[in-house]
Formats: C-alpha cells, structure tokens, sequence
C-alpha cells in the first residue's frame, strides 16, 4: 500500500511510459538555453527548461566544469522534472538568470527534495568574471552548517541588478536523485511557507489523532485489525516526516544513520504494516488460496528489507525497492478488487482508499515532475490521499464491528422468537429442541472441521518456520557478496581446530590474504566492479582449497582468511603462493582494459598448546600479511616459527 506514497517509485513507472527517464528524455546539444529573467512581479519562478546538466566522470571544482574541457559535454534538457534513478553518480546542473527588478529584493533558490545527500551551489558574475556566494549544505550536512535553517535546502542568490549570473549547482546522492528548483523572493517564500506549514500541521494533527484514536480502540476491544492499523499509520507519520525533512529538521538531525536510512527504511516498515493490516482486516487466511500466501511472499520480503537496513543497508536492496514496491502495490488492488467481488464488505472500503491514495499520488507526482501547475491542491494532494485512506480505513474498521454487533443481535432475537414459540405449545416446543439439537450438532461437526482445518494450518505454518529458520541460519555465517563463509563463522572454526590441533597434537595453519591497491579499483572502476572483483577473487581462491576440511571465509573489506587444519607452515606457504599465482593469472577484462588483481598473504603455523587461543596464530597472520605489503605485495610470506 505504501507505494501510493514513494514518489521516486511513481517517477520512476511514468518515465516506462514515456520512453526514458525523466529529464533526459528531451535533451539535447546546442546553444545555452534562455536565461530567467527576474522582475519585480517574480514572485515566484519555477527553473523549467532552462537547465543544462553534467554528468561528473570524476570529481571537479566549478571552475574545471565550467572549464572549455567540459564545454560540449554539457545537455540541454527541455523536460520539466530531473529525476536520474538511484545509485546514480553525481550530476552538475546550471542556468543563467537576469535580475531586472529595480527594486532591491532579496532573492531564495529552494531545491525541493530534502533526501539528497549533498548540494553544492556556486554563482558565477559574467560581469566581474568572478565565482562568488559558495554554499554546500544537504542531507547529510548538519542543519547548524546551512545558511538558512529549513526543511528545503534554500540557498540565498546574491544577484545584483542588471547583471547576469549563471548558478552551478552539484547533487551527490545514494538515494533518489530528484532536483526540483524554485527562485523565490523572500516575502513570496514566507507567506507560501505559512501555508505550509498550516497544511503540515493539519496532516500531522490527524494522523496523530487517528493513530492515538485506534490504537485506545485496540487496548479496549483486543482487536488485531486495530493495532496493526496503528502500526501502520505510526510508520506513515514517519515516512512523511523523512520525506518532509521534517524528521531531519527536528527529530534526528544529529544522526547520520536515520539521515541516510530513515527514507528507505520507514518506506519498507509501512509496506511491511499495511500487509499485515490487509491480512488481518481483509480476514486473508480463511480466504486462503493466492489472495493469503502473495500476502504472506510480501509480508516475509519487507521484513527482509526491514531487518537488511538495520543491519547492514546493502545497495542491492536499495534498487529492489521500486520493482518490489510496485508488485506490493499490484497485488494489493488485485486482492481487495477479488475480495470485493466475492462480496466482502471491508475489502469495498480497502479499495476505495487505495484508489484515494493513489490518485493523491499521481496528482503529486504530476506536480514535482511541472506536467501540471503547481498548486495548494497539486502540492498537498498526496497528503489529502493519506488523510482520505487513514479515515475510510478507520472508518472500515468501526463498520465491521457494528455489522459484528448487528449479526449478534439479530442472533439474540431469533433467540427470543424461538423461546416464544416453546411457551405457546409443548409440542412445538420439542419440535424447537428438536431443531436445536440438530443445530447444536452441525455446528459441533462444523467446529470439529474448522478446528482440524486450523490444526493442519498451524502445522504447516511450523513446517514452514522450520524451513525458514535453516535458511536463515545459513545467511547468518555466509557472507551475502562472496558467498563465502563470514568472518564470525570463520572465528568459531578457528577456535574449534586450535584446540582439536592442541589434543591431536597435529599442527594448524592460517592463511591472511589482501588485495593489493583494491582501493584505487573503486576509485577508478567505480564500486560496482570493486564488488565485482572481490568475487571473481574468491571465487579464484576458493578453486585451490585441495581438501573439504580447509575453510575460506571473507576475513573483511578485501580480506580473506584461509584455515588449513593438519597442515604444517611450510605445506600452508605453498597453498599461499598457489592462490596468489592463480588471482595474478585472472583476466578481467572491464570496458576494454585488464584489471590487474594481485594479493599478498601471510602464513603462520604450528602446534599450539592447550592454553593457547585463536589470537595469537591471527596475529603472526596478521604480522606476516604487513610483511609481505612491505616488501613489495603480490608475494606469500610465513611468520617466523612459534
């Protein structure tokens, strides 16, 4: 259901149907585009079409991207919203503006999304030929370090009049790259920020209205459907103050990690939330079938998004989000249109805020990408969506328990009619126990069935969980990019053959092995090809392990470590050098050129006592790995014997 709110989700769905991304989609080469004109009526000026872009092959100062180097790389783009996907390097922007106002205003540039990481603004003087008001601020730079402290990244312009300026622009983000621009005069900007924040306050008042509302409804009636509807709406306030830059400005501006992650990982709670709330509320386990186990794929993937944030936020999962969220949203409007059609009643109300929701979306989506005029409606349609859904929902919810109440009283009143019936004739009354009786005895087989029905469930839902607890006992000691055994695992081995080689009297051998100069793979091949490489060497290293008994985990960064059990020093050099011949034989091959990859390694070895502990083999690993960097890397080196 979150779908309907991840606008770079909805961004990224309308540039399938137009053909290409947008805010390149449009572009073109040639002359400079028309600068913007400020006059004293320029209240407000929205930066359409006016824009070049560049995307940065290495980083630069403004001057050098300014420079004539990069001059016939620069792109024009005619479209009316940038949006450049996720994971994505950064891009420089820049347009012309005039001042032609004769009065002396003081004139805001506001970049409209508060998720970018870093934002860098530079004017360049075409009169003076200087490079002046330098400001960086962005999602991850402290409020106290922006020039004026807002949700927004506002960047005040100092542009005197009649004199044309051309402003640079730099965004570095992991997230997102969406760029909206505004050019505001002050006054403009405050009276629209009241508006603002009047509508904020008032979305926020509700939701926090109806959260505390249900969530009393919850403590007094014990109803599931209640809580995991609080739930959901808890992580809703929280994605909208993270989307806001609210929850930026005010909450956890001091933490980098909710600054990075906050987005994402509100965005996969609520979706984890509202497929919980939809099987609970849409009663998806008596229905069964696709409508129940799609829901329960769904439900067991965000709890992996949710759980991957918070413990180690991979890029992977990151660009998973979109397509995931769309299926979510997909399936979701499929099971409430089914269920409806089958004659649920909760599912009509689920449906109809959904299609609420999704409207208020697009309208906002529409708005951030200029396709239609911004306005007080376009701007907070998606918030109108989000009061709409909460209501009907809680709406549903109190519909559901008075229809409850209903089938129980028109029960009690059958009830009463029957009793009548008894008084008025003895033989009517047996007639009536009669057909009690055999009342009582359907329903009795009925419960039996139910009851075995619900046996058979519950034990295939303890099958389920048995599988699933192996499966994730095995990601817990495998290192997710190399597949090999994770450095926690590898520890509990080592422990374990030091003292088996201490009763055994045999002796134990460890190998430590470093890619040599792996940081300026990254630097000049990007990280994705790092990673890329990382495998391709474990991968080399795990085909010269000779025996099952020997292990190779992913010691760290571009660490591996190798345990030879009953192997002497001198026997674990040789399994060294053999490793580090077969990595220097590895042709990798990337955009035409070979990237050489070399390791060097340290070996130690010996008998170790029975007091002795996995530290002090790691160490001489250790010394003799610094050994061999020293001496000139790509090269095996034993430590000297124990």
């Amino acid at each position: 259901m979150v779908f309907l709110f991840r606008t770079p989700f909805w961004l990224a769905l309308l540039c399938l149907c137009l053909g290409g991304p947008l805010g390149a989609a449009n572009a073109r080469q040639g002359p400079a585009p028309t600068p913007i004109t400020l006059h004293d009526n320029s209240s407000h000026v929205a930066v359409d079409g006016h824009i070049e872009y560049l995307i940065e092959p290495h980083p630069m100062s403004p001057s050098r991207a300014a420079g004539a180097a990069y001059r016939d790389q620069w792109t024009e783009t005619t479209a009316q919203g940038l949006n450049f996907g996720s994971l994505h390097p950064p891009v420089w922007f820049r347009f012309d503006v005039v001042n032609q106002s004769e009065e002396d205003h003081s004139w805001w540039m506001e970049v409209g999304w508060p998720l970018l990481d870093r934002v860098e603004v530079t004017l360049y003087n075409h009169a003076t030929g200087e490079w002046h008001s330098r400001r960086v601020m962005g999602n991850l730079v402290s409020l106290q370090a922006r020039p004026l402290h807002h949700r927004h990244f506002l960047f005040p312009l100092n542009l005197p009049p009649g004199e044309r300026n051309t402003v640079y622009m730099r965004v570095e983000t992991r997230g997102a790259l969406l760029v909206t621009m505004d050019i505001w005069q002050q006054n403009a900007f405050l009276l629209n920020e009241q508006v603002q924040i009047l509508v904020l306050g008032l979305f926020f008042g509700i939701l926090i209205v109806m959260l505390l509302y249900n969530l009393s409804l919850f403590f007094f009636t014990r109803d599931r459907s209640y809580l995991f509807y609080s739930i959901y709406v808890f992580f809703i306030v929280l994605y909208a103050l993270a989307e806001t830059g609210l929850g930026t400005q005010y909450l956890w501006g001091q933490s980098l990690w909710l600054k990075r992650f906050a987005y994402p990982l509100f965005a996969s709670a609520s979706f984890l939330a509202a497929a919980l709330f939809m099987r609970q509320f849409l009663a998806l386990k008596e229905h069964g079938g696709w409508v129940y186990h799609s829901m329960m794929f769904f439900i067991a993937y965000w709890t992996y998004s949710v759980l991957s944030f918070l413990l180690y936020s991979h890029d992977l999962v990151i660009l998973a989000l979109g397509p995931a969220a769309i299926l979510s949203c997909v399936m979701g409007w499929a099971v409430g249109i089914y269920l409806w059609a089958k004659g649920n009643a909760s599912a009509k109300y689920f449906t109809i805020a959904w299609t609420l929701l999704n409207v208020g979306t697009i309208l906002h989506v529409l708005m951030l990408t200029r396709t239609i005029e911004r306005t007080l409606v376009t701007q907070y349609s998606q918030m109108v969506g989000f009061v709409l859904e909460v209501v009907l929902l809680s709406i549903a919810l109190a519909e559901r328990i008075n229809r409850e109440r209903k089938v129980r009283e028109a029960a009690q009143t059958e009830v009463l009619h029957l009793a009548e019936k008894v008084s008025r004739a003895r033989e009517e009354k047996l007639m009536v126990q009669e057909q009690i009786l055999a009342f009582e005895r359907r329903a009795n087989e009925e419960l039996e069935v139910r009851v075995l029905d619900r046996t058979n469930e519950l034990e295939r839902a303890m099958k389920n969980l048995e599988m699933a607890n192996k499966e994730l006992s095995k990601m817990s000691y495998t290192d997710p990019m190399t597949k090999l055994y994770n450095r926690r695992y590898f520890d509990q081995i080592l422990s374990s053959e030091v003292k088996r080689a201490s009763r055994t009297r045999q002796p134990v051998s460890v190998i430590l092995a470093d890619i040599d100069h792996f940081k300026q793979v990254n630097d000049l091949h990007g990280h994705l090809i790092g990673d890329e490489c990382l495998r391709i060497v474990a991968t080399t290293m795990s085909q010269q392990m000779g025996r099952t008994s020997d292990l190779i985990a992913r010691f760290g960064g571009e660490e591996f470590a190798i345990i030879l059990p009953a192997t002497a020093p001198q026997n674990a050099l040789i399994v060294a050098d053999r490793a580090r011949t077969a990595v220097e034989k590895i042709n990798f091959i990337h955009r035409g050129n070979r990237i050489d990859l070399r390791i060097s390694l340290g070996v130690a070895g010996w008998i170790p006592e029975a007091s002795e502990t996995p530290e002090r083999i790691l160490a001489m690993a250790d010394k003799a790995l610094y050994d061999a960097k020293q001496g000139g890397r790509n090269r095996a080196v034993a430590a000297d014997a124990a």
